[in-house]
Parts: structure tokens; C-alpha cells; sequence
């Protein structure tokens, strides 16, 4: 049979269960195929000749949805019979879709992303108030390994010999401050601010390098991509009335200062992160996973990237 007969009979069997649909039907949706049984299976026909996946696929989705409104359970199940039976003479009359082979590569090296020596290493991008410290600390408690934020600030200082306030007000602040602040940050002729990302971006190295761990921020995520290692890069966020609310209850801030503190943080969040990594804070194509946790909260926030880094790291024993 030729595509041309095989198209009509498609077309012909569309529009007499669209019918049969719409006389059962309590909906004022109307019939998808409103003109003559000739004329719209002549139309149909021409349509499914020029464009047969996306026109077939929307056409059976709206017979699809006028089906669900039908009170007679006994039609509805034949009418999915016969949606069902016209579904497979569609999948026969389309070829199958060979994906890209550009495609194809990404999913092989996703699958093949972790190898067997990897260590397991979560990267946590968050905006202020969101609950990100508090999610990162029970993931790596639930999975049993290290957990890295402000013990990163507690090495730095180490590090530089200097207090520990010192090295926190520099703490993921982009370097744009004065190269001649009398600051003991301030070495080989680079701003404080950069001299702390430097030193923490090689001990962020060091420590994925020895062992599963969670790392909370400080651009982790794209300090181990350059290092070449393998690692789940998640952004947790929430709505800002929530993350004002959210740092209400922790901190006991009336709301006009709640608010200003959690604007600030993120602002300086964004900059720090857009300018050491040339890329864009919070945006969904820097990460593995963006996730609300105003919609599921901090439990099942965690629950959630739970389940994500076993699946990723299937091989592992957790």
C-alpha cells in the first residue's frame, strides 16, 4: 500500500473516532475535525503527507484529551482501543527518528561519566536562604562522607596565617578591591579577594582529589571541571518571599532587614561566581540539577539528591 492510501486510512479512522469522541462527550470542546467527513479526511490526508509526526501527534493528543471527559467508563475504553490501534498504525507508517550523533555521543558520555575510581564529589551552588547549607550537610551526613563549606574558610586561614574574620570577609567576594588594601590576603601582587579563591580552588582540587566529599559553592563545580575532574554539579534555590521567611526564622531578622541581607548575599554570590567563572550564576545549563526547595522542602530536598547521586554513581557502594 502506498504512503498516500496508508495517510487516508489514518486520516479516515481519525476523523470517525472523533466523531464517535465527540457525540459522547459531555465537553464544549468541540470536534477536532469540525468540517464534512470528506473534506477533513481529504485535509487530513494532504497534512499527514507534509508534516506526519508532529501533526498526527497533535491531532491524537486532542482526541486523546476529549476522551478523558467522558462519564461512560465502557466507551472510554473502547475509544482507547481504537485510539490505541490507530497509534499503531501511525508508529508503523513514521519512520523511527535517528537522534544526531552529536546526541548520541552526549548520552554515551553521561552513561560512562563516572568511572570506577572516581571519588564521589557533589558540587552545591545556593542562594541565600534556600536552606543549601543545611541540605549539603544532611546529604553528606546521609551518605556518609565529607562535607566542606566553612571548613574550606578554616584551611584558607591557615593558610595565609591570618584570622579567620579576616579570610571570611573575603569569602566567595569577586577580586575587584584595591591591590594595595594592607591585607595579609594580599599576595604576588593579587587583590585579597583573589589570592582566597586561588588557595581555595586548590584545596577544593585537593580534597575531591582524596576522597567523597560535598562541597558547598566557591565556583567548586567549575574549579573541578578545569581540573578535570568528575563531579555532580546541583543549585538549590527558592522564591525570595520564602528565603526571606526561611532567614526570618533562623537568624530572628525583623523582615526589612531579612530581606536586604538575603538581596546582598545573592547579589554577592552572582558576582563572585560571573566573574571568576565567566558564566552565569543560577542558570539551569551550568548544572546537572536545579532544584525549589520551597516545593519539596529540606528533608525531601535532600531525598531527592539522595536518589540523583546513587543513580549517578551506581558502581559505588553508599
Amino acid at each position: 500500500m502506498s504512503d498516500k492510501h496508508i495517510a487516508k486510512e489514518i486520516a479516515s479512522k481519525l476523523y470517525d473516532l472523533d466523531v464517535k469522541v465527540y457525540e459522547s462527550t459531555v465537553s464544549t470542546m468541540g470536534k477536532v475535525f469540525p468540517a464534512g467527513r470528506e473534506l477533513s479526511i481529504k485535509h487530513m490526508a494532504q497534512q499527514i503527507e507534509q508534516d506526519k509526526k508532529h501533526f498526527l501527534k497533535d491531532e491524537t493528543t486532542l482526541i486523546s484529551n476529549m476522551i478523558n471527559t467522558i462519564e461512560d467508563n465502557a466507551k472510554v475504553k473502547e475509544y482507547r482501543a481504537e485510539l490505541d490501534e490507530i497509534r499503531k498504525m501511525i508508529d508503523e507508517y513514521i519512520p523511527v527518528t535517528v537522534l544526531p550523533d552529536s546526541f548520541l555521543s552526549n548520552i554515551s558520555n553521561v552513561k560512562n561519566r563516572f568511572a570506577e575510581n572516581n571519588n564521589m564529589i557533589i558540587c552545591i551552588g545556593r542562594e541565600y536562604g534556600s536552606g543549601g547549607h543545611e541540605i549539603g550537610y544532611r546529604l553528606a551526613e546521609r551518605l556518609n562522607i565529607s562535607y566542606y563549606d566553612n571548613e574550606i574558610i578554616k584551611m584558607a586561614s591557615e593558610h595565609f596565617n591570618a584570622n579567620i574574620k579576616v579570610v571570611s570577609d573575603h569569602d566567595e567576594k569577586a577580586g575587584k578591591e584595591s591591590f594595595f588594601d594592607r591585607n595579609p590576603l594580599n599576595i604576588f601582587g593579587f587583590s585579597a579577594n583573589d589570592s582566597l579563591f586561588f588557595a581555595q580552588s586548590a584545596y577544593i582540587q585537593e580534597i575531591a582529589s582524596k576522597g567523597n566529599a560535598v562541597i558547598m559553592g566557591r565556583c567548586s563545580d567549575v574549579v573541578l571541571e578545569h581540573a578535570g575532574i568528575p563531579r555532580l554539579s546541583i543549585f538549590i534555590g527558592a522564591p525570595f518571599e520564602d528565603r526571606v521567611e526561611h532567614e526570618m526564622a533562623c537568624s530572628k531578622l525583623p523582615k526589612d532587614k531579612a530581606m536586604t541581607l538575603v538581596h546582598k548575599k545573592d547579589k554577592e554570590r552572582k558576582a563572585y561566581y560571573n566573574y571568576y567563572t565567566s558564566r552565569h550564576w543560577g542558570h539551569s545549563d551550568n548544572y546537572d540539577l536545579c532544584i525549589n526547595t520551597a516545593c519539596y522542602g529540606i528533608d525531601g530536598t535532600v531525598d531527592i539528591l539522595e536518589k540523583m547521586v546513587k543513580l549517578a554513581y551506581g558502581h559505588k557502594e553508599i
